[in-house]
């Protein structure tokens, strides 16, 4: 459980490093037109390019809004428009949320708190993106549930929307508006703090936060398996991740080695999941007493994670740090956006961009970006679209691009229960080759969203963007901020 940002920022002043940024690390930079005048926080990429933002803790939490990139494709300098305004008796902080593969339909569930009070809300509410209009309606719970609070979600594999409870073992299936099936439970006692991660087995990998009995641990992991919709016991993590007096966990990032770095909770340490092997290793220690009690990070496309941590539980010192999984014993302080060191991580949210930047919000009026050392990491598969060099006619719907590593490797950007921003899916970027204007199409149902790198085949359809000029468009496809290594040509209209 997290207070409100106003209550848990009691200062603490630590020799944490100037995180001073050098040739290898990135750099941060405040976008030219900032939110106007409200504070942002959770955010999730649209099927078209834009990044839905919520207004939070002193603002209208039943507010969203969206950075449209500019006309050469910079979100620096970006534009915001409204997002629209959930129902009037829904006003969560700390929720459910995901995008969902139909290219129209976001998902909110749950809070730990509404209008301001803790209340471990079942509320939902489902958006949906017409052109440049974002309606909100809505949603019931799962029969039967008397909480969802801020339970983690993923989309799994084959597409479908996974909520937990964040009370109780329980998890379900969204089929619809006001529609859920019951999928397995969790073996621990309750979801409440833990995290979900897409894997590219398929299964979705959750740590543990409370002694398990079912596994026999106080160390332990899970799995859960689609085809069965049953949880089984995984492997102990190398001690315990979580303080048990809090039960908060951090972020889990799935690299491009096919691993998983696991950030501890009120817990200075890390642990690192392989998949192939199926079992845990120590990770880096953090320096400086620095942990993650709920917090962000996301996956450069060089292959680094970047992570927000501070120093116990919600305790300013915040400090942003890399790993890099080429010296896989070390984290290293990187660059500190404007206001580190007086945050904590649990304020923080990290969202990789189609630009291959990552941008934060910390529940204040102020976003900024984060440009990485340029490159990209070993094992990175961009993707790769299977259709010939040609002009193309280019349909107001469903134009088909087929290829490979469509959804990315990883679901990139992670938080623990709190937020979920993944960005495994495809994108469509249209660059005009008489203005070099960019615009992006608007992709759904693509035939897996499975991050399994021997996949094979992947098709994905793209709707033209409203008000498209005529022209011939350079057309890419990017998952995770990693553009197509090919690209085709579209005409249209």
């Amino acid at each position: 459980m997290k207070f409100l940002k106003i209550f848990a920022m009691a200062t603490v002043v630590l020799a944490l490093g100037a995180g001073i940024a050098s040739s290898q690390t990135g750099s941060w930079a405040p976008l030219t037109n900032q939110p106007p005048g409200v504070t942002l926080g959770p955010m999730l990429q649209l099927r078209d390019g834009r990044i839905l933002v919520h207004e939070e803790q002193s603002g209208n939490a039943r507010d969203w809004w969206i950075l449209t990139p500019s006309t050469t494709g910079s979100y620096l300098s970006g534009t915001w428009t409204s997002g629209g305004q959930l129902p009037s008796n829904y006003a969560p902080f700390y929720f459910g949320s995901q995008v969902l593969n139909d290219g129209k339909t976001v998902v909110i569930e749950g809070g730990e708190y509404n209008f301001g009070t803790a209340d471990w809300t079942t509320l939902g509410a489902i958006g949906t993106v017409s052109g440049s209009t974002f309606t909100w309606t809505a949603n019931s719970p799962p029969s039967g549930w008397g909480t969802i609070g801020d339970a983690e979600s993923t989309v799994l594999a084959n597409g479908k929307y996974m909520q937990a409870n964040c009370c109780t073992p329980q998890n379900a299936i969204f089929n619809g508006p006001n529609s859920w099936t019951v999928t397995g439970s969790v073996k621990q006692p309750s979801n409440d703090e833990s995290g979900f991660t897409l894997l590219t087995t398929d299964e979705v990998l959750t740590v543990d936060a409370k002694s398990d009995p079912n596994c026999s641990t106080s160390t332990g992991s899970e799995l859960y398996n689609q085809g069965t919709g049953a949880w089984r016991c995984g492997p102990n993590t190398v001690g315990r991740l979580y303080n048990p007096a809090d039960e908060e966990l951090g972020a889990a990032v799935l690299m491009y080695n096919n691993k998983v770095i696991q950030f501890g909770g009120n817990v200075v340490a890390t642990n690192v999941y392989d998949v192939s092997t199926n079992l845990w290793s120590n990770g880096p220690v953090p320096s400086g007493g620095l942990d993650q009690a709920d917090g962000p990070a996301a996956l450069e496309p060089n292959g680094k994670v970047l992570a927000m941590l501070s120093p116990g539980l919600f305790q300013s010192g915040c400090q942003f740090v890399e790993y890099d999984p080429l010296h896989p014993t070390t984290l290293t302080n990187t660059a500190n956006p404007a206001n580190c060191p007086s945050d904590s991580s649990f304020v923080g949210h990290l969202m990789i961009l189609p630009t291959g930047q990552i941008m934060f919000t910390d529940l204040s009026g102020t976003v900024e970006i984060y440009t990485p050392v340029p490159g990209f990491a070993a094992g990175v598969k961009q993707p790769f679209i299977v259709s010939a060099h040609t002009n193309l006619p280019m349909l107001p719907l469903n134009n088909v691009l087929g290829g490979y590593y469509f959804n990315g490797l990883t679901e990139n950007n992670a938080y623990g229960d709190d937020y979920q921003g993944r960005t495994n899916y495809p994108l469509v970027r249209l660059t005009s080759y008489s203005t070099s204007q960019v615009y992006y199409g608007i992709t759904h149902d693509e035939s897996t969203h499975s991050i399994n790198p021997i996949t094979g085949l992947i098709t994905t359809m793209f709707d033209r963007p409203a008000g498209l000029p005529t022209g011939s468009y350079k057309t890419e496809v990017i998952a995770n901020g990693i553009v197509s290594s090919n690209y085709v040509v579209f005409q249209a209209p």
